[in-house]
């Protein structure tokens, strides 16, 4: 396809949106090659039924490398913030669920840590949930969107090898592509390139996987699972690695484009979701928000005040501890132990005049008072396990 033909197409359909992103987004899906189950059939075929029988439901994962954007986008098709989010990569090191009800359509979003080599979070000393948590995510989930920073000049171009393995070896999941940080992108005509190399490369990778696979099929079970054994360890079972299905090779059912942080092009990727919603009984009422505790959501809260505020290794190894959570009249009071390696580091938690843990402090409390809805009195204790 020439580039200036897409670039000339793509202009017709901004005229006639309000939205660049969801005008680029409507044109990318129509390079997605069609396959038999390349996409969920998301259209209702039968009215909808005015007992408990017509909850719908979907369970998603939110896959992609560190820093793409993944929490910051559960953040907005939420349409509340409740976990945290940083610059700084690996802020999410296991798996959380956020829940959206609309009417009678309930989506559950797995959001995951980000997708890295089995060496990476070794040297990283990473919880096993870090590692494992993607993979447990489509083991659950139905459907898939795969998020990529389209601002990564360096990846953005193709899929992450990790990212790649991890959709072939759940190929039976359902699923779509999402550049994110679209507002990053200056001249929009960028995001087609980066759409159809994604395609193409996803496709050819796909395709010699296939070959892969098929060789491995032929050689002794020994040998067939040689190749990521280690992985299996980590990730528990999977679906059988026989040969790719057809959808697997054609990879993405649809193409939307989106700023997690502006909202752009989100409502769109909702609306989606929504409707591809199947018959089936809700998991959460229609006031819960997550499967997280609200203390485990204010100690996320704090955690991402720490990767704010503080650099380096600090804020990885630095452990929260809660002591107090109890309720003083219309007050809640908090009460956190900050626990650091070394004297060192606690003293640069502290800051010079405690400003670094005040800051903290002042920040972690107004977001809490948001989500707990009451006044909150919170203590952070900075201490040194030395």
């Amino acid at each position: 396809m020439v580039l200036s033909v897409c670039v000339r197409v793509v202009c017709r359909h901004i005229k006639e949106s309000r939205s660049v992103s969801a005008a680029l987004s409507r044109y990318c899906t129509s390079l997605v090659t069609e396959s038999v189950v390349a996409a969920p059939d998301c259209t209702e075929t039968e009215p909808r039924r005015q007992t408990t029988d017509r909850q719908r439901l979907l369970r998603a994962a939110v896959l992609g490398v560190p820093n793409a954007g993944k929490t910051t986008l559960v953040n907005q098709l939420l349409g509340r913030k409740l976990f945290a989010v940083s610059p700084k990569r690996h802020t999410t090191t296991r798996n959380v669920v956020g829940v959206f009800t609309e009417g009678d359509h309930q989506v559950i979003l797995m959001d995951t840590p980000g997708v890295v080599p089995y060496q990476v979070g070794r040297k990283l000393r990473a919880p096993k949930s870090f590692l494992t948590g993607p993979h447990r995510s489509l083991m659950e989930a139905e459907f898939v969107v795969v998020v990529v920073d389209a601002s990564d000049k360096r990846q953005r171009h193709q899929l992450d090898v990790e990212v790649l393995k991890t959709l072939a070896r759940y190929s039976h999941v359902p699923a779509i592509l999402l550049l994110n940080k679209v507002d990053a992108i200056r001249h929009k005509h960028v995001l087609l390139e980066i759409t159809e190399s994604i395609l193409e490369s996803t496709h050819s990778w796909m395709v010699e996987e296939g070959r892969r696979r098929e060789q491995r099929m032929k050689m002794s079970p020994e040998l067939r699972n040689e190749s990521g054994a280690k992985a299996d360890v980590y990730c528990g079972p999977t679906r059988e690695q026989g040969a790719l299905p057809a959808a697997a090779v054609e990879s993405f059912g649809k193409v939307f484009m989106s700023s997690a942080l502006t909202g752009d092009g989100v409502q769109d990727l909702r609306d989606y979701l929504l409707s591809c919603t199947r018959p089936g009984c809700w998991e959460y009422s229609a006031t819960e928000h997550s499967d997280q505790t609200q203390m485990a959501l204010v100690e996320d809260i704090v955690r991402e005040k720490l990767f704010l505020h503080l650099h380096r290794e600090i804020p990885y190894v630095l452990t929260q501890g809660n002591v107090v959570w109890e309720k003083e009249g219309d007050t809640q009071i908090i009460y956190q132990n900050l626990t650091c390696r070394s004297s060192n580091q606690a003293s640069i938690v502290i800051g010079p005049g405690g400003r670094t843990v005040q800051a903290i402090t002042a920040e972690a409390k107004t977001d809490i008072e948001a989500l707990l809805g009451c006044p909150v009195d919170l203590t952070l204790n900075v201490r040194s396990q030395k």
